[in-house]
């Protein structure tokens, strides 16, 4: 039996994008989580989206999306294909301690031996100091495998507790470690315990290092149109690979191929 896959948004967006050549308007569900879930489910994985609201704290809905809460931060970005990007989104949702009391007791409860917990975007404001650290510690020593993509204070503790896999794009490595460099960057990132670290260098393809061995692959040469989400693609490629017990090199490649296949607009 396959393991379960959890994918947690910690900070969700209702996102509206406007597309410059088109002039249309699309509206949609955002945040890191979800779009791992939408793919590995697309692949067939069995996965469960949750993420957090102000007004329901944690929403669930195997094999979909859940229903946006009322307490979602709003997000607009402005499109101009293949040159730029520009977002633009409200404060961070911001959840009270007796929330994020809720919150731990949830996952607690629901998450098994066997499993995999995703930590994907930023995080809602609000949690007490140590609460990332002490919850990845207690998953993992209920045979949970913890894999968190994010930057900051919250990849700082995921760091702290050891996570299984951590992974994040050369900015946010830099940006959470105060160091200059990819590899200075993946030893920062490494913490006691971690399988492996991962961080994606956008054209230039991927660099990480799984149980000291490193792996460096180029990303193939295509016409970007929006390269928004194609992170999570290589999240969910790494996450594919090891639940088919894949190897290491042609999980990443198989990443890269599909991140940049996603950029250029093509479904994967």
């Amino acid at each position: 039996m396959r393991p379960r896959v959890w994918c947690f948004t910690p900070n969700p967006v209702l996102e509206k994008k406007f597309d410059e050549k088109t002039g249309r308007c699309f509206c949609s569900k955002g945040g890191k989580g979800r779009n791992v879930a939408r793919q590995l489910q697309q692949w067939g994985i069995p996965t469960i989206s949750v993420s957090v609201s102000s007004s329901s704290i944690l929403g669930t809905d195997p094999g979909s999306d859940p229903k946006a809460g009322a307490g979602e931060r709003q997000g607009w970005a402005w499109i101009r294909e293949g040159i730029e990007r520009i977002d633009f989104f409200t404060e961070d949702l911001k959840v009270g301690s007796m929330e994020w009391k809720k919150i731990r007791e949830y996952w607690i409860r629901n998450l098994r031996s066997g499993d995999w917990w995703v930590v994907a975007g930023s995080s809602a404001t609000g949690w007490p100091r140590g609460w990332w650290k002490k919850l990845i510690g207690d998953l993992q020593k209920k045979g949970v495998t913890v894999l968190v993509d994010s930057r900051g204070a919250l990849m700082r503790e995921a760091v702290a507790a050891g996570a299984d896999w951590v992974k994040c794009n050369f900015e946010e490595a830099e940006a959470t470690t105060g160091m200059k460099g990819v590899e200075r960057c993946i030893r920062n990132l490494t913490g006691n315990g971690t399988t492996g670290v991962l961080v994606t260098l956008g054209k230039d393809g991927l660099l990480a290092e799984v149980n000291g061995t490193m792996f460096s692959i180029p990303a193939p040469k295509v016409k970007v149109k929006d390269p928004t989400g194609a992170g999570d693609v290589v999240t969910a490629a790494l996450i594919y690979g090891e639940i088919l017990n894949l190897p290491m090199e042609q999980t990443f490649k198989r990443a890269v191929q599909d991140g940049a296949l996603h950029a250029k607009g093509e479904m994967v």
